[in-house]
């Protein structure tokens, strides 16, 4: 197998394999928390407004909403949904 990066010499491959597989599903189970926790947080803004964070992100980007303070928390918790998404994505692909 050939890595992309220096591997520490003195260790048999299996063992790097070993190190690297528990640490992507560490990190995979971390992705995960951190993704439950932005989806709660949209899911509460959708109950609290009415309206699907999908929605919620087309009229904030047309700029129909205004700028309360609440509106840019919805927005960072649905940029943090989509980027733990993509990282969890990923590392679930790695397994």
């Amino acid at each position: 197998m050939s890595y992309p990066y220096n591997l520490p010499e003195g260790y048999a491959e299996e063992e790097i394999t070993a190190v690297i597989a528990e640490s992507i599903a560490s990190h995979l189970e971390f992705a995960q928390q951190q993704l439950s926790t932005y989806q709660l947080h949209c899911s509460d803004f959708e109950q609290r407004h009415g309206m699907s964070t999908e929605e919620f992100l087309e009229r904030f980007e047309a700029g129909s909403l205004g700028d309360q303070q609440e509106w840019f928390d919805w927005y960072a918790a649905a940029q943090g949904k989509k980027i733990w998404s993509r990282k969890r994505d990923i590392l679930a692909r790695l397994r």
